[in-house]
């Protein structure tokens, strides 16, 4: 400790890349977020989005959709979106209204097949809907889409090797 107590900061090796405080400056705090969230008024700002907490709020979105699994193994609604009839889109927009108490949602701007409205486009679709429904609905679709992908290249992946041809065969041995 006695060290310490007698340290000359201007002799140091590292002078000059650090500031000595001196009595009148104080630390500055980092604000967490939480702090802006005010609960005895009516304004009530939400705290600012991390990594951990976009990755944790995206898990839990994936959870509640999932709910629509059951609902398309009942009515045999295809997993890709892009292979929707206009009949199954209404079908998933039903659900989802029912699903998250959306209101306003004009159904007839949503009369179209599974790939006319994932040509749509997040921008395009987001005007058909009434704000913050639209980002819940394009949200799933978009998860829907995202999943059937992988799952295409899942399968893809699995069945790679029935397509190619071993290293160990030439021309040679196939006649």
């Amino acid at each position: 400790q006695p060290a310490f107590d007698t340290f000359d900061s201007s002799s140091s090796l590292f002078a000059g890349y650090f500031f000595a405080l001196n009595e009148d400056q104080t630390l500055q705090e980092v604000p967490t977020g939480f702090d802006s969230t005010s609960y005895e008024s009516n304004n009530c700002e939400l705290p600012l989005l991390t990594p951990c907490s976009k990755a944790v709020m995206s898990q839990a979105l994936k959870d509640t959709f999932s709910g629509f699994t059951k609902e398309q193994c009942r009515l045999g609604i295809p997993n890709n979106p892009w292979l929707w009839t206009q009949q199954q889109v209404c079908q998933w927009l039903a659900w989802a209204t029912n699903e998250f108490s959306l209101a306003n949602v004009n159904f007839h701007q949503f009369l179209m097949s599974g790939q006319d409205l994932c040509n749509l486009g997040k921008e395009r679709f987001l005007e058909l809907a009434p704000d913050y429904v639209g980002d819940i609905l394009w949200e799933h679709l978009e998860q829907m889409i995202k999943d059937s992908q992988e799952k295409t290249q899942d399968q893809y992946g699995e069945n790679s090797h029935l397509t190619s041809v071993p290293h160990w065969v030439n021309n040679n041995s196939l006649s």
